[in-house]
């Protein structure tokens, strides 16, 4: 297909989202860019009470998207109490229970997907059981590695930080970083390293009280003590622990790449440049600009990432898209992937033929012409 080849006719889309949220906005921008009707939305929250199905909402051909349920607390303490948890105090930023988190979640997601096998014939733009395993991140990591994709070596199930210390003196290792198992946007992220008696861990928890909440800005931790309440405050919530990897500095800090894979091409990319070990956006740090990095990079490297990603997505039979995290390693030498993002393709701006990430899936899924499919 050509660039900016319409997509015709215009498909009937229905959003499953928190309606208020910036993501159906964007998404609801990009649809009004390609000259569409706006997407119908319909919340987890009226899907969750029974209040609408989604045989009542798909007809003949309707595109299905899901969306992030992030963002919303009334959406997310739903979810939490559907995994037989109790909300924290989110609207302060504390941690949530990650595991009865994922719990609620899969069950809603595997509602969800039982209704829609009774609903009309339509267009699926994601895989909830894909879904599910890209918030896993032990499950992601494991197929990657079993796909031959590199990613960074793992220790087996861990419960404390001596767990954690136990499992990386016997590798070698002196530096790791913890991440929650089921968590998101950094939540509960520690980059740790030691020598000998000496610790340094930089975190976005925030100790209050002997609770944890989120910071949108890294913290240090110097001492054992303190380290140890972190992360084995976060240890219930179930962890996933990795050799920290050196990514490459570029620009005076650490870089590394948004790549959202959409019907198998890598072609939008975001650079982060990091003040810190976790380059998230949301952190503080800067977008960098992707045609300087090509440029230092050269063809060859820039193939080396593309191909890095599109084989990530690949580990996912059938994923339309992903967003996927690359790590390049100093003086560019090789990939890793870091994660894979089911809802890793909010990108503003960021074009690819002329088509953002929301309408490069649309046109992936649907191409000029379109018929259901599902």
């Amino acid at each position: 297909m050509n660039e900016r080849e319409p997509i015709n006719p215009a498909p009937d889309i229905l959003l499953i989202a928190p309606p208020d949220g910036r993501r159906v906005r964007a998404f609801q921008a990009t649809v009004a860019g390609l000259g569409w009707p706006p997407a119908r939305v319909v919340s987890y929250l009226e899907l969750m009470s029974g209040r609408v199905t989604l045989p009542e909402l798909v007809r003949p051909g309707t595109v299905v998207r899901l969306d992030s349920p992030g963002e919303d607390i009334a959406t997310e303490r739903a979810l939490i109490e559907r995994g037989g948890g109790t909300p924290t105090d989110m609207a302060a930023g504390e941690i949530a229970p990650m595991r009865e988190w994922y719990a609620g979640f899969s069950t809603v997601l595997r509602g969800l997907e039982e209704q829609l096998r009774h609903a009309p014939p339509h267009h699926r733009m994601q895989d909830t059981g894909h879904i599910l395993t890209m918030f896993d991140k032990p499950a992601t990591h494991a197929r990657l590695h079993a796909a031959g994709v590199p990613v960074p070596d793992a220790l087996p199930e861990v419960r404390s930080l001596d767990d954690v210390l136990h499992g990386a003196r016997q590798r070698g290792w002196s530096q790791v970083f913890v991440k929650l198992a089921y968590g998101s946007s950094a939540s509960g992220a520690v980059a740790l390293r030691w020598s000998g008696e000496r610790v340094s861990a930089v975190s976005t928890v925030r100790l209050e009280g002997g609770r944890l909440y989120n910071s949108r800005r890294l913290l240090a931790y110097r001492t054992w003590p303190e380290v140890r309440a972190v992360v084995d405050g976060l240890a219930p919530h179930g962890l996933h622990v990795e050799r920290w990897l050196p990514k490459a500095s570029w620009h005076g800090g650490p870089v590394d790449l948004r790549v959202v894979v959409i019907g198998g091409r890598a072609e939008h990319a975001l650079v982060r440049l990091g003040r810190g070990p976790m380059t998230n956006l949301h952190l503080g740090n800067e977008r960098g600009d992707i045609g300087a990095l090509k440029a230092e990079l050269g063809t060859e490297r820039w193939a080396d990432v593309t191909r890095t990603a599109q084989a990530a997505l690949t580990a996912f039979p059938g994923a339309l898209y992903g967003g996927v995290d690359v790590l390049l390693t100093p003086g560019w030498r090789r990939c890793a992937v870091l994660e894979v993002n089911a809802f890793g393709d909010y990108h503003r701006g960021v074009l690819a033929r002329g088509y953002d990430t929301y309408a490069a899936e649309l046109r992936a899924l649907l191409g000029a012409g379109h018929a259901a499919s599902a």
